[in-house]
């Protein structure tokens, strides 16, 4: 039997497809809102349903075609994520504020930066996303170049290279609207 497109709308009589599509998507690191849009369901039925037919994961792999990276990079395109993530110890105490970018799902950002704390013995327990803005067609470099710089000036001790400012709590509100006064076109002045 040839494979299934999961990037499809299946009608509600086909309730066994959307299970199986519920936790494939959810396996292919596709958010609540995305398998939302596919299958219909309200995301508090797709957490309850992904907990409930995970054992059916197997099958829904043999059932649909694999989504590549690039086909996950068409559907989502290509969007200008700037973020702001913070993160704890195992006391609850916090490590550090990162900003940073992303074209791709904050949370998969966030599971490679965990990965990568842990790599290096940052004893990283809890993290936390605090914001996620959307910056349009601008290059989201832009967004994170002058939030990074505008704490640089306030915390310049607690910088390390290259967006992470260990043992400063960013406040999320005053990240947004640093974020939002540049995306506004709001100008700041620069030393000739």
């Amino acid at each position: 039997m040839p494979k299934i497109n999961p990037l499809q709308n299946f009608n509600k009589d086909e309730t066994d497809l959307r299970h199986l599509q519920v936790v494939y998507l959810n396996d292919q690191n596709f958010s609540f809102e995305e398998i939302s849009k596919w299958t219909g369901y309200a995301v508090s039925t797709i957490k309850g349903y992904i907990k409930k037919f995970i054992h059916l994961l197997d099958e829904a792999k043999a059932t649909f075609t694999r989504i590549t990276k690039r086909a996950k990079m068409a559907l989502r395109g290509h969007r200008q994520l700037v973020y702001l993530y913070k993160f704890y110890d195992e006391n609850g105490s916090l490590i550090c504020s990162k900003v940073g970018t992303t074209t791709r799902l904050p949370e998969e950002r966030l599971k490679e930066e965990i990965t990568y704390y842990r790599q290096h013995n940052i004893p990283v327990a809890d993290a936390k996303i605090c914001s996620v803005i959307d910056c349009g067609k601008l290059p989201a470099e832009g967004a994170e170049s002058i939030t990074r710089a505008l704490f640089i000036r306030k915390s310049p001790k607690a910088f390390c290279k290259n967006d992470r400012f260990f043992g400063v709590d960013i406040a999320t509100r005053t990240f947004n609207k640093i974020v939002q006064d540049y995306l506004n076109g709001a100008t700041l002045a620069v030393a000739p």
